[in-house]
């Protein structure tokens, strides 16, 4: 079935920049708003939770703007939603307008933090989330008291799906190997592994050898769940090796390992701090070079004009400058 919104067979490619007011006029421009969430999504629970709506609304939505086009844009499959030819070749038509509509009206925003009402979301690990995650909420709730906060799990393998997905505003990781043009990287510090252990320090020894640090068995936080990594690069360079007995996928559960069992850690040193005061365990300076890595925050291009994120931005270098202090 021929769809209502035809291009004239006598537009040439100078009149693309041009519309016509009269002809958008007759479709509600929020329609296209629920369309591209579920084309995001990939159906419309997703799509409800992304725009704050109950799934009937989205329903709806997409039943008047099927009405509108008089064609199908999406099939049911077993997988979900499917979007039609016509659905998938309108969605990349208008997402670069989209996001051009979104830019133009963040360029000139003057953003006030005492008075913004806006959901900031941020992605980190968890070892980086036990530090910065209570110094961004107590200078939201001293700055911007009507922000709010949500803060996911991601990593530096991840940071660029959830960015190019707007899953997240921000993702603040170890710096990938690799970095998108579309993408910006901010620096924000180096850091270093020092050693955790549940076991108290013996009286006489404030330094562990490396002989002991060889022959215990070590737990590793691995997000791919791999049992080897920057500690196991700098040991081969020495001709030694370690055990790894235990993988997990969260620095969170290391204190509880650790203090039921004979292990050691090997945690990045800001975070070690916090899990060594909170849960009273011992940390130990590495008998070898400790292997460096720098964290940095990364956003999508298109959020540099955000004055909102920009703000985010600058408490987030100001917290972990502190966080470092």
């Amino acid at each position: 079935m021929k769809h209502k919104f035809t291009t004239n067979e006598h537009s040439s490619p100078s009149q693309w920049n041009t519309f016509n007011e009269y002809e958008l006029r007759r479709i509600d421009l929020n329609l296209l708003l629920v369309f591209s969430a579920v084309m995001r999504e990939g159906g419309v629970r997703g799509a409800a939770r992304r725009l704050y709506l109950g799934p009937s609304g989205v329903s709806m939505a997409l039943t008047r703007l099927r009405a509108i086009l008089a064609t199908d844009l999406f099939v049911r499959a077993k997988s979900g939603l499917v979007p039609t030819p016509f659905a998938q070749q309108l969605y990349e038509r208008i997402l670069p307008a989209l996001t051009e509509i979104n830019a133009a009206l963040l360029a000139n925003g003057e953003f006030e933090p005492a008075t913004a009402c806006r959901t900031i979301r941020v992605a980190m690990t968890d070892d980086i989330e036990i530090n910065l995650g209570p110094r961004l909420i107590r200078r939201l709730q001293d700055d911007a008291p009507n922000m709010d906060l949500v803060i996911r799990a991601g990593d530096y393998s991840t940071a660029a799906t959830m960015l190019d997905e707007d899953l997240v505003d921000l993702v603040i990781c170890a710096r990938p190997s690799r970095q998108e043009a579309r993408h910006r990287v901010q620096a924000l510090y180096t850091e270093s592994f020092v050693v955790l252990s549940g076991s108290a320090a013996p009286r006489s020894k404030s330094a562990m050898t490396l002989s002991a640090y060889t022959a215990t068995p070590h737990a590793l936080v691995s997000a791919n769940g791999l049992s080897s990594g920057l500690i196991d690069e700098s040991l081969r360079e020495l001709g030694a090796s370690r055990r790894v007995s235990v993988v997990v996928e969260r620095f969170s559960t290391l204190p509880h390992l650790l203090k039921s069992a004979n292990l050691l850690a090997n945690v990045p040193s800001v975070s070690a701090r916090v899990l060594s005061t909170t849960f009273g365990l011992t940390s130990y300076v590495l008998p070898f070079a400790s292997p460096r890595f720098e964290v940095v925050a990364i956003w999508h291009a298109k959020s540099d004009v955000d004055p909102t994120q920009s703000w985010v931005r600058s408490i987030i270098i100001q917290e972990t400058a502190a966080m470092r202090a």
